[in-house]
């Protein structure tokens, strides 16, 4: 297998890898570009060394030992990790392509440019701050007491819905096509309401009725759906509504829907526990860098930035989000 046909996100994974090496000073230089003696005996120590951690890629003037190539596929995320191993030899040979594009630009002095100098000084500063953060993450982590806890306090967060819905669209529908006015949309969608709750099959109409292009032709199934996942009214709609009744008609700004909940329940702890560990993890990880900035007094040149924006007047609403869409994203 090549390292040309591994996902392209691992070959960045290793050039960026290799930069970064580069811009720390992890990559070992030859002999002769770190001012060693040419001709001079080697110390048992340093053979012992060599041995133990020998050079395993090196081009031109730059070098790889084996320590440091493992820390460079310990360094990528965790889940690209396993592929870099089993295709050592492909990552090797990429890695190979960028010693020598590295050893080339040294040789032309491009390490000594200022652009390069304060890109790289952005790179370990990022990097010990990212260090940072896993460190606070880590620290951060709640116990399976914690993480059932708050599972326990709020279920309802994690219910899962399986709706299915007829839509019927009016011309003030953003962007749709259909001619038909509100009044004439609100007559229709209460007529097809008469018809459900008389016993006509739901997917049966909505197959020749639903204006939900996405939906109708599965009978207007939307499958499985979360809190957050639709726009406001009709997550409350569905939130109220008991398994197996038909809705009253819900107006929405995709026009006038028709609901049935199939099934409800909440996900099961397994699934939504990383979601859990962020909700409780976040705030305390915020507030400690909050501390960690607040002890460093930092100072911002207004001069040179202009002044700090003026805080909002007490009580003043902030500025409004922007809406869901009507149905989960396909």
């Amino acid at each position: 297998m090549s390292f040309s046909s591994l996902p392209r996100v691992s070959r960045v994974i290793v050039a960026a890898a290799v930069l970064l090496a580069c811009g720390s000073g992890l990559l070992a230089q030859t002999p002769s570009q770190t001012g060693s003696s040419t001709g001079s005996a080697a110390t048992p120590a340093a053979m012992g060394a060599a041995a133990s951690d020998p050079v395993v890629i090196s081009a031109g003037g730059a070098q790889l030992h084996a320590s440091e190539f493992q820390a460079l596929l310990m360094s990528s995320p965790a889940q690209n990790q396993a592929e870099m191993e089993a295709n050592k030899r492909a990552v090797a040979d990429e890695l190979a392509k960028m010693l020598a594009l590295v050893d080339a630009a040294q040789r032309q002095g491009l390490d000594q440019d200022a652009a390069f100098k304060a890109e790289m000084l952005l790179t370990r500063d990022n990097a010990l701050a990212k260090a940072l953060v896993d460190k606070l993450q880590a620290a951060a982590t709640p116990t399976d007491a914690q993480i059932q806890a708050y599972y326990d306090a709020h279920t309802s967060d994690y219910v899962q819905t399986k709706v299915r819905h007829i839509l019927v669209g009016d011309a003030e529908t953003a962007g749709g096509p259909n001619p038909r006015t509100q009044a004439a949309a609100l007559a229709k969608v209460q007529q097809l309401e008469t018809q459900l709750k008389n016993g006509a099959d739901f997917a049966a109409l909505a197959k020749t009725d639903s204006d939900d292009t996405g939906s109708k032709a599965q009978g207007g199934e939307l499958g499985v759906i979360a809190p957050g996942q639709t726009v406001p009214e009709f997550e409350t709609a569905v939130k109220a509504l008991p398994v197996g009744k038909i809705s009253d008609p819900i107006h929405t700004r995709f026009g006038y829907h028709i609901v049935e909940v199939e099934s409800r329940a909440p996900q099961p702890l397994p699934q939504v526990k990383a979601q859990i560990v962020e909700a409780l993890s976040t705030p305390v990880v915020e507030a400690q860098i909050d501390k960690i900035t607040a002890a460093a007094h930092p100072v911002i040149s207004d001069s040179y930035f202009g002044p700090e924006p003026a805080a909002a007047p007490a009580g003043s609403a902030p500025p409004a989000a922007p809406a869901a869409p009507a149905t989960p994203k396909q």
